[in-house]
């Protein structure tokens, strides 16, 4: 199985209604890419300074699966509308597992 990680900043003065916005959004995706077979995320809790805003763990049965999952077109149409204008940057890693 392949994971992929995605950990995402916001930018300063982001909101929580923002941040339910986008985790709004990318529980979506699922619904919406075909390939997915395991998927998580949520918002930070704030138990650690200095912690990301929001992590995104999914689960693929195969390198395909995730390369199609990252370039569909739903990360532009549902997720950059409401998450690109409050990040301020973001990190992915992809494993086997």
């Amino acid at each position: 199985m392949i994971k992929s990680v995605s950990l995402i900043n916001f930018k300063e003065g982001t909101d929580q209604v923002q941040r339910e916005a986008v985790l709004a959004a990318y529980r979506r995706l699922p619904s919406l890419i075909p390939g997915i077979v395991d998927f998580e995320v949520g918002l930070d809790q704030g138990l650690l300074e200095g912690s990301t805003g929001i992590a995104v763990i999914a689960g693929f049965a195969s390198r395909e699966d995730f390369l199609a999952y990252s370039t569909h077109q739903a990360h532009t149409d549902v997720i950059f509308p409401v998450c690109g204008p409050v990040m301020s940057g973001y990190s992915t890693a992809q494993f086997e597992s």
